[in-house]
């Protein structure tokens, strides 16, 4: 990595734009020496070293006062005005929402809903109101429902986590150090076959979020914040609609799209609130190229760790050790005629061409449960001989439950650069 240290000084309502390069040696090291900074709302601790990868963008911004910062290593940047206070009312609002809850002057927080093309800032909104929520005390579930581009768990998941009052979205490390509640979907964008799983797990989720708001009654008065994927129109669109529905939305934010807007608007009038926002300025446009990688980058970071580095490692298992099955394949699964073909349960056969396959580990106590449980976890299957009917495994840690495993395959592979 590149030695190259340069000063940056931030004025007081401004922000420091920066992206590293997308190659081995693009990551950036950020340390604020004078003053206060945050990123997307976290603030950041004065003469730490901040670790940033290689590929990332993000803004330094001084809200409360003046700050200077040092960068180092590869970098291009721009000084402008603070783009986030744009959000500044709409935040304030919603946390006025959150406090009438808490006083019990409203049943509860609010159900937000960013949605948008990719690009537009809908992951840049999220983190401002979860970090601006709990910075004032108060707790939320934030549910990420991007299958291509999952910030929470590996790609492929419906994922949520439970932020408390006080802890703002790490800026190193994200959500990775969180334990989420994962549902895995096993593909990375939705056609006609699997739209009834995506909703089922939507459901899922939604029941999983409403036992914990009923047990910690400080969820309720949070509420929820949902990303959702880039793709707005046809599936996607009725994506969207499945999540308003499932998850009680009541205000959608749409990110640099009227006639968004305006569709929302009429579709569920007098049911949610539909606010728009332009898109932020500079922020990076990415290509397809950029996000297989960044795919990849996200199961690397899920076994291996993000800036704590974890230690994942291969094992070797026999056949009998663990029952393999997909849900909702074309043409899989025993036919029921009260079982809808997307939740249809089929064993899956070892086979070489499950060689460097993704799949999760099942939470189900018995195979019937594994189309509505969530998952304890990933692994990779590296290997699969025949001959020997032993699987290679990577996994997060060497520690097997005892027992039998309920594995659910997907459609996604791993290189050996992903691993």
């Amino acid at each position: 990595m590149g030695t190259r240290v340069q000063v940056f000084d931030v004025p007081f309502g401004h922000e420091l734009k920066f992206e590293s390069k997308d190659d081995n040696e693009g990551r950036v090291i950020v340390k604020v020496v004078e003053g206060s900074c945050e990123c997307f709302g976290s603030a950041l601790a004065r003469d730490r070293a901040y670790v940033f990868p290689a590929g990332a963008k993000a803004a330094l911004s001084a809200p409360q006062e003046a700050c200077r910062v040092e960068l180092i290593g590869h970098h291009a940047t721009t000084v402008a005005p603070f783009s986030g206070v744009a959000f500044q009312p709409f935040l304030d609002r919603m946390n006025a929402r959150r406090t009438a809850a808490a006083q019990r002057q409203a049943p509860s927080g609010p159900h937000i809903l960013v949605v948008g093309q990719t690009d537009t800032g809908k992951s840049t909104l999220c983190k401002y109101l979860i970090n601006s929520a709990t910075r004032q005390g108060h707790s939320l579930s934030f549910v990420d429902a991007d299958l291509g581009q999952n910030s929470i768990t590996v790609p492929g998941s419906l994922a949520s986590v439970f932020m408390d009052a006080g802890r703002e979205v790490d800026v190193e490390e994200g959500f990775t150090l969180l334990p989420p509640l994962a549902f895995f979907f096993g593909d990375l964008t939705l056609n006609r076959g699997n739209l009834g799983k995506y909703q089922h797990l939507c459901d899922q989720i939604a029941a999983c979020l409403k036992a914990n708001a009923e047990n910690r009654p400080t969820f309720q008065h949070g509420g929820v914040i949902v990303n959702t994927m880039g793709w707005i129109e046809d599936l996607g669109y009725e994506a969207i609609k499945m999540l308003v529905e499932a998850l009680g939305i009541d205000t959608v934010v749409v990110m640099d799209n009227r006639q968004l807007e305006e569709r929302i608007g009429g579709e569920f009038a007098g049911r949610v609130e539909v606010v728009g926002f332009e898109r932020p300025q500079r922020v990076v446009t990415r290509n397809s190229k950029y996000r297989r990688g960044q795919r990849g980058e996200r199961v690397k970071e899920y076994f291996r760790g993000v800036h704590t580095p974890l230690h994942p490692v291969k094992v070797v298992v026999p056949f009998s050790a663990v029952s393999l099955y997909s849900v909702g394949e074309a043409g899989g699964g025993v036919h029921h005629p009260t079982i809808p073909p997307y939740l249809r349960l089929a064993p899956v056969a070892p086979d070489v061409s499950l060689d460097h396959t993704l799949a999760a580990v099942s939470h189900a106590t018995i195979p019937e449960e594994i189309p509505h449980a969530n998952v304890a976890g990933f692994v990779v299957i590296l290997h699969v001989d025949l001959e020997s009917q032993m699987y290679t495994l990577l996994m997060p840690s060497g520690e097997q439950p005892p027992g039998k495993h309920y594995f659910i395959t997907s459609k996604i592979k791993c290189t050996d650069a992903d691993l």
